[in-house]
Formats: C-alpha cells, sequence, structure tokens
C-alpha cells in the first residue's frame, strides 16, 4: 500500500487557555499547513520537512497537550535509538547541551537541508514508536499512527535553547491510503519487490508475480509444478493485515482443491502456515502446526481475518523465522512460500534479524519462494 500523510492544524482550549506556550512577540514562529511536508518510508518511521522560515531556528517534536494547572511538563519526544537524521543533534537545555552519553534522543533539527518543494527546511524523523518523559517523572510511550497528535515547537534560537521566544504549533497526523503503480503490471510496491526479490534469492527460490485474487492459488501451484521429490513439507507464510482483503478467500475457498490435484506425485505431504500482521496488531504472527489432513487445515483457513496494518512494512521476518524454526521439517522437498504485498521492516524492530532468518533458513536446508500481489 502506499500512504499519503496529512497534517490537520488543531487549536486546543481548556477555559481561556490557548496552546500557546510562550509569547512569540515581534517574531513569527508559525509554523502552516503550507510549511509541512510528511512521508512514511520503509526504513521504519515517518519523515517530517519543516520550511526554515527567517526567525526559526530550530524544532522541536513535543506532546502536544498541557496541564492547565502548568503542575506537570509539557515533554519533548525521542526515539528509543539514535537515528542518521537527528541522532547527532545537540540540544540545549537549562543553557546547557544534553551529554550525548545520557542516550537522549529528542526530535530535534538546527540544521536546515534543500528540500525540492519547500526550499530550505528542517527534518524530522519520527519513529513509529515515540518516548517521552524520564523514570523520576511521568514518562511512556506513543505509537504513532492515523489520529496522533504531537507539536512542532518552534524556537528562536538554534539547539531548542529556551532563553529565546518559542511558540508551539499542534496538528493531527491524518493517514490517506493511494495505489502506487508498479512493475509488470498493476499496482506493486518496489518495495516490496526488491525486498521478495532478494529474499528469495538468498533462499534459492524465485519471486512471483501476482495480479491478485484471480490468479494467487494458480501461482502457488506454479511453484509446487516445479518441485520434485518423494515427500514434500509446504509452509505458507501469509499477511493476514487489511490490504489482503481481497487476496484471502480465493486462498480460503481454492487452495485445498488445488492441493488435491497437485500433491499426487508425491508419497507424503504435510501443510503448515504462519499468519503474520506487525507489532501493536493483534497478533505479530500465528503458527498452524503441519498436517496431512485437508478437512483440519481448511477450518484453519476459515477461521482466517483480516484487520491491521496501520504502517506499510510488516512483520515478514519474524513470519520467515516462526516458519523456519517452528516446524518440524522432514521432507526431501520443503518449501517456505511468502505471499504479502508489503516490504518487511527495514530497521529491525523486535529480536529477529533478517541474519537470524538466513541462518534458519539454510540449516533447515529450505527453498523460500516469494508471491508479490499489487495493491
Amino acid at each position: 500500500m502506499r500512504i499519503v500523510f496529512y497534517l490537520k492544524k488543531f487549536y486546543l482550549f481548556i477555559g481561556v487557555l490557548i496552546l500557546w506556550i510562550s509569547p512569540a512577540y515581534g517574531q513569527d514562529l508559525s509554523i502552516g499547513l503550507e510549511d509541512l511536508r510528511i512521508e512514511q518510508r520503509v526504513d521504519g518511521g515517518f519523515h517530517l520537512f519543516i520550511r526554515k522560515k527567517p526567525d526559526v531556528s530550530s524544532v522541536l517534536l513535543t506532546e502536544s497537550t498541557r496541564d492547565p494547572a502548568l503542575r506537570e511538563d509539557n515533554f519533548a519526544y525521542r526515539d528509543p535509538d539514535w537515528n542518521p537524521v537527528n541522532g547527532d543533534e545537540v540540544r540545549v537545555l537549562n543553557g546547557r547541551p544534553i551529554s550525548r552519553d545520557q542516550q537522549l534522543w529528542s526530535l530535534i533539527d538546527s540544521s536546515p537541508e534543500n528540500h525540492p518543494e519547500l526550499g530550505e527546511a528542517f527534518h524530522i524523523y519520527i519513529p513509529y514508536i515515540l518516548n517521552f518523559g524520564s523514570e523520576s517523572s511521568r514518562h511512556g510511550e506513543v505509537y504513532v499512527v492515523n489520529g496522533t497528535y504531537f507539536n512542532i515547537r518552534a524556537f528562536s534560537l538554534p539547539f531548542a535553547d529556551y532563553r529565546g521566544r518559542f511558540k508551539d504549533n499542534p496538528y493531527i497526523l491524518e493517514v490517506t491510503q493511494k495505489p502506487l503503480e508498479g512493475p509488470p503490471e498493476g499496482n506493486y510496491m518496489k518495495d516490496t519487490v526488491d525486498a521478495f526479490t532478494k529474499i528469495a534469492a538468498e533462499g534459492n527460490g524465485e519471486l512471483v508475480w501476482s495480479t491478485g485474487h484471480e490468479d494467487l492459488v494458480d501461482k502457488i501451484k506454479a511453484v509446487l509444478d516445479k518441485e520434485q521429490g518423494r515427500s514434500l513439507d509446504l509452509v505458507l507464510c501469509l499477511d493476514t493485515t487489511s490490504s489482503m482483503r481481497d487476496d484471502i478467500d480465493p486462498v480460503r475457498k481454492g487452495l485445498i482443491p488445488m492441493l488435491e490435484q497437485t500433491i499426487s506425485k508425491y508419497r507424503d505431504f504435510r501443510i503448515g502456515m504462519v499468519l503474520y500482521k506487525d507489532y501493536f496488531d493483534e497478533y505479530l504472527n500465528r503458527t498452524v502446526p503441519f498436517t496431512r489432513d485437508f478437512t483440519v487445515f481448511q477450518r484453519s483457513l476459515n477461521a482466517i481475518t483480516v484487520s491491521g496494518g496501520r504502517d506499510i512494512p510488516e512483520a515478514i521476518y519474524e513470519a520467515l523465522y516462526e516458519g523456519a524454526v517452528k516446524f518440524p521439517w522432514e521432507g526431501d522437498t520443503r518449501l517456505l512460500i511468502l505471499i504479502g504485498d508489503a516490504p518487511p521492516h527495514a530497521r529491525q524492530r523486535g529480536k529477529i534479524s533478517k541474519a537470524m532468518v538466513d541462518e534458519a533458513v539454510a540449516k533447515q536446508g529450505l527453498k523460500v519462494y516469494t508471491i508479490s500481489l499489487p495493491q
């Protein structure tokens, strides 16, 4: 899916309190919609560009609400990890730079860069998970999705230095999905194709193009027709996020009839499945164990529900690793078929790395095919 992002300005009133932290007399520290561009990339987050205005010397991403009694701080957001966009930016607090030894990666920029539409612009990288506060005070994390509130605090001095003027510019993140175009025909996402091509090549398999619900089962059959052996173990790693809604039903209805006709050349055949979504969805992955009983497997197919997928990448490496290590592989031919329309996370999100997947696939002697679906 291609996801296009919009920022919507909002104002918060509590009694007579409006969400401006400090007056900025004689200086224009306002950030309007026309000053912003935001996009989601497959590096694991959003990229926010803010036009450099004459009076704005730095910007800082913070919470967008404030305690009306002014007894609680309005905290800056932080990346849990260093990132190459803002990780080396200096932030001044109470007149002193925050030491990098503290590893507090504020989402701050004092170093504008060239932007094709905005001209000079600040660049803030927004990870999907934001941290705020500290253990000695109010603290927590925010998962950035459609409808997330955040605030762009503009400063007259560099380094988000509060000794100068500053002003808050609160926004809501709004998400609209639009189709992508790509080869060979239809709306294929380039990042998905690139990642699936590499996964298949490193797994001694092939990338297979599917136009979607019309030929997905036929493409699975084409993979099986390529393989030979006395026994076959097959695991499908299947994306079950919302964008797969049109593709699951054909698998549900047509997979077993196709298998009944195709597997006669094998003395023994077992099939299993890994259903995957993403972090903070209903589940990360679910395993359907090996079975020779098509009636049992059909019940698992019938129980699949599609939902979630609030960002572009999905937990693909996690699903492949589950497929490699959670099944008792024994067949002469051992196939792992990845089916989806979105790429894996470019930055590792959890414990499972691509290197772990590669090692597990090689250890089990698996052949990995990937089937890329359009949006």
